[in-house]
């Protein structure tokens, strides 16, 4: 709609008798035609047909003596949809007249008009098949329907009635008949983002700097009205944007968007920008969405976009002025309260100590307190607001609720009480929880992992009364036991409490394993190697570190395996190594095989299949990504961190730099995994590595190499992980 039209404001406000007013007061230096049609569209379908045509007559004539013949065009296709054509007007004949006004003298004139066959087809369709064919004369950007994408026309053979396209993913041009291109060709807008991509890039380039809510409305018009920001930056990152300066110029895109009458914005967290049918200021939309809402919760959902977006002071004073106005009242629910409470105070108009009064009242009688409320709140950054608020009301008093709903904190709020606890030294009320939790593991057990994981860290280290390392490390095996085969069943929640298990015992430092394995009594380790007795589906990392610090510990309870780690069906790489595959795995997933999708589409649109070089050379690749993808995820499943073995320090084994001679020659080699990369590595399934495995420093090794057998003599061994 074209902005500040009183024309479509009379029509929408005030209906179809103060529209004929206005209508007439611009007759006199009408505007181009879409202010007269805009307006015409805001009225309702019946008044339109009754009053339209009488109003598109007068507006018909002004034009013809004006010699406006491109807003006759629009005006008659008009009156034809409304089938005014009875009212003793021969449209047709007009539309010609206007048609040869405009475009009689071009030496393409006579052939266009030939094949638009106005003078036979449907008017409307008639004048729309013209118009396209003006739109493949050269320079006119374009778009193919059926899998080439957008493109510019570079020449036009008139002779021949064809024109050639160079489209912009294919990189090539292509020709084809003037027949053809209006039935697979659509022209472009000048305003469309796929034309100015390709015929206006200094004016996106001005557009991105001076105004870039208009490069969010080009980018949801593509998109049905909507554009998220996974499509905006598709579109623009790497083509009108430079990506090192993507985030500087998003955060301006946000901003200009609050302030822009033909945005709306969905989702603030993530925002979504809506196209509006017509202009609305920041005030006038809040203002109407604001009256809509139908409780707290609504309101909150309207006003939390705009909040957040640096609106205007007039617009900021009406949101909290209602933010206000619904929290003290009765009948409202207390999360939304909550939210509601905690925005005040962010945008200044209440303290924190209000927002934070409001929460201790609305927990009271409540059977989970403060926690049960703080996990209802779904934004996640209002939970630490949440508690500071929570904090700041009552300084003193704060814990007494928390703490004794401390299992129904989200894991991050947990984080934040147990610091704050420890910063107060009231650690020791922290430490009394952790006690009853390990005596039934399983009921909460994300919540003894996170307080497991600041005990290894030292949160309760000189705490009176706190748990012993055996209490925290035979709580969190139990824990596992219980959890071992609902994980493999596919629970969720045991899935996540074993990877949390699993973190905690073999993890890069393993601290609660290590002081287990200094204090531990023979009791505690029995009941440990119990506890993997009984459970078989114990994963092999858990019950490689529990046996490990048996051995070391009271290597008699259990008969050491002498069996080589290397020796099993697992695969042993570095963490680098592992990493660096799982990231290849991660783009073939993510980018070649969606790619290649792609491809599929694009080369079945060439038309017949059994002659489709590019459908058949895009199938085999997708079969040869799939089995690829399969065989890689299958590997990722037997994958080991060489860094979480057991390596002796004088036995050549994968982890170790090789010192070793050679038919007199002195060289060496490191031994890691069959994904490691870099000088002088080697996987240790290599021949080179694989006889030197198990030998020791001055041993001599027998190696099966492809030129013959040698044997070298092992000079020194070292940890190279």
């Amino acid at each position: 709609m074209t902005p500040n039209n009183p024309l479509a404001t009379a029509a929408e406000k005030e209906g179809v008798d103060a529209l004929e007013n206005v209508w007439l007061e611009y007759l006199d230096d009408p505007r181009e035609a879409r202010w007269y049609l805009d307006a015409l569209d805001a009225l309702p379908e019946a008044h339109k047909r009754g009053a339209g045509p009488n109003l598109l007559v007068l507006l018909l004539e002004a034009y013809q003596s004006r010699g406006a013949h491109a807003d006759v065009l629009e005006v008659v296709k008009e009156l034809h949809a409304l089938h005014a054509g009875s009212r003793k007007l021969d449209l047709r004949q007009i539309a010609l007249d206007a048609i040869k006004e405009l475009y009689s003298g071009e030496e393409w004139f006579e052939l266009f008009l030939e094949l638009a066959q106005i003078e036979d087809l449907d008017l409307t369709e008639g004048i729309e098949r013209f118009d396209k064919l003006r739109a493949l004369l050269p320079g006119s950007p374009v778009y193919h329907r059926t899998g080439w994408g957008e493109g510019v026309v570079t020449q036009a053979d008139l002779g021949e009635q064809s024109f050639h396209v160079r489209f912009r993913s294919e990189g090539f041009e292509r020709s084809m008949p003037f027949t053809t291109g209006l039935d697979v060709l659509t022209a472009l807008p000048a305003d469309d983002l796929r034309a100015r991509l390709l015929v206006d890039e200094e004016g996106l380039q001005r557009d991105a700097k001076e105004d870039p809510s208009v490069l969010l409305r080009a980018v949801a018009k593509l998109h049905n009205g909507r554009a998220a920001s996974k499509e905006i930056k598709q579109w623009l990152c790497g083509t009108v944007i430079e990506q090192s300066g993507w985030a500087s110029w998003w955060r301006k895109a946000k901003v200009a968007a609050a302030q822009d009458p033909y945005l709306a914005v969905d989702n603030p967290s993530r925002p979504v920008f809506v196209l509006r049918k017509r202009a609305l200021s920041p005030e006038e939309e809040a203002q109407e969405a604001m009256g809509r809402a139908k409780d707290l919760a609504g309101l909150l959902d309207v006003v939390r976009g705009p909040l957040s977006l640096e609106p205007e002071e007039a617009l900021k004073v009406a949101m909290l002025d209602a933010l206000e106005e619904h929290v003290t009242k009765e009948g409202e629910e207390g999360t939304a309260r909550a939210e509601a409470a905690l925005a005040l105070a962010k945008h200044g108009r209440w303290t924190t100590q209000q927002a934070g009064a409001c929460l201790h009242g609305l927990v009271k009688g409540d059977p989970l307190g403060f926690g049960g409320l703080v996990a209802r709140i779904t934004p996640a950054p209002l939970r630490r607001e949440a508690l500071e608020a929570f904090i700041a009301a009552e300084p003193q008093l704060w814990s007494d609720d928390i703490i004794s709903n401390l299992a129904v904190l989200p894991p991050h709020v947990l984080d934040l009480v147990a610091e704050r606890l420890a910063a107060e030294g009231r650690a020791e009320a922290l430490a009394n929880r952790l006690h009853i939790f390990l005596l039934s593991p399983s009921k909460q057990p994300a919540t003894v992992l996170r307080l497991a994981k600041r005990y290894a860290n030292g949160l309760f280290d000189d705490v009176e009364g706190a748990p012993s390392v055996s209490e925290v490390f035979m709580g969190v095996l139990h824990l596992a036991e219980t959890q071992a085969f609902p994980a493999i069943r596919g629970k969720k929640d045991a899935k996540d409490a074993m990877e949390g298990v699993t973190d905690l015992f073999t993890g890069k430092r393993a601290k609660i394993v290590k002081a287990f394995t200094k204090s531990a009594t023979r009791a505690d380790m029995e009941r440990a190697m119990g506890v993997l007795a009984r459970c078989k589906a114990m994963p092999d990392a858990i019950s490689v570190a529990v046996t490990a610090a048996c051995h070391e510990r009271y290597p008699d309870l259990v008969p050491r395996d002498e069996t080589p780690f290397w020796d099993n069906n697992n695969i042993f790489c570095s963490r680098d190594g592992i990493a660096r595959r799982q990231e290849e795995y991660r783009v073939l997933l993510e980018e070649k095989i969606p790619e290649n999708s792609e491809a599929i589409g694009k080369a079945a649109s060439y038309g017949d299949l059994s002659e489709n070089f590019e459908w058949t050379a895009a199938i085999e690749q997708q079969r040869q990504l799939t089995e690829k993808a399969a065989a890689m995820e299958a590997e990722l499943k037997l994958a080991r961190a060489i860094e979480d073995q057991e390596l002796d320090d004088e036995t050549v084994s994968p982890g170790k730099k090789v010192a070793y001679e050679q038919d007199g020659e002195q060289k060496e080699v490191t031994i890691l995994g069959p994904w490691d990369q870099g000088p002088g590595i080697v996987s240790y399934r290599a021949p080179i590595a694989a006889g030197m495995l198990g030998a020791k420093e001055g041993g001599v090794a027998t190696l099966e190499l492809p030129e013959g057998r040698v044997e070298v003599t092992i000079r020194k061994v070292e940890t190279a992980v």
